[in-house]
């Protein structure tokens, strides 16, 4: 049971990073492997990584293979519907899809992860600012500090709110 969960875990090890042991490099199944980095869309030049990492241990990649395999996995990677999940995770895309839907998608993906990303990064500075406003004493000698920090929250939750209602405009002929 144990050896059978191993060798079905292998290529998602291998595919994990592009670094392989001497052992992996000689017991690889290089289809497999170039189809897992396609499902993955991966950068295509991890070849070149799999080449340098098995020189070392007298194995040379199937690059035939690994390319076949490659092409075979970007199908599923490169579906519309992945596009904007791939986007939406904030992960690089190497330009591995033909199909238009994917890029389109992946670009509205990519624009909502960058919003997202962004509110957080406001939400964490707000936070620390009202951190420093309930530190700091009400008294004169703090007054400008506090009024300074007082203008960038507001600042920040204008920025926030242009973000979470975000403007939409709308193009409408009526003909009667």
């Amino acid at each position: 049971m144990k050896k059978t969960l191993l060798l079905f875990l292998l290529p998602f090890v291998l595919t994990a990073c592009s670094s392989m042991s001497p052992e992996e490099c000689r017991s690889a199944n290089w289809q497999q492997i170039g189809y897992l980095d396609g499902q993955n869309g991966v950068n295509p030049t991890v070849i070149s990584d799999y080449v340098k990492d098995c020189r070392d241990a007298g194995v040379y990649p199937d690059q035939e293979m690994w390319q076949r395999g490659f092409e075979q996995g970007t199908v599923l990677y490169c579906s519309a519907d992945n596009g904007y999940r791939v986007g939406k995770q904030g992960r690089e895309y190497y330009g591995v899809c033909n199909n238009e839907r994917f890029l389109e998608n992946y670009q509205k993906g990519y624009q909502d992860y960058l919003v997202q990303k962004r509110l957080n990064e406001i939400n964490k500075e707000i936070s620390d600012i009202d951190t420093q406003l309930r530190m700091l004493k009400n008294d004169n000698e703090n007054k400008q500090q506090r009024k300074t920090l007082e203008s960038r929250r507001k600042e920040l939750i204008r920025e926030r709110t242009s973000l979470i209602v975000p403007t939409r405009s709308y193009n409408l002929k009526f003909s009667f």
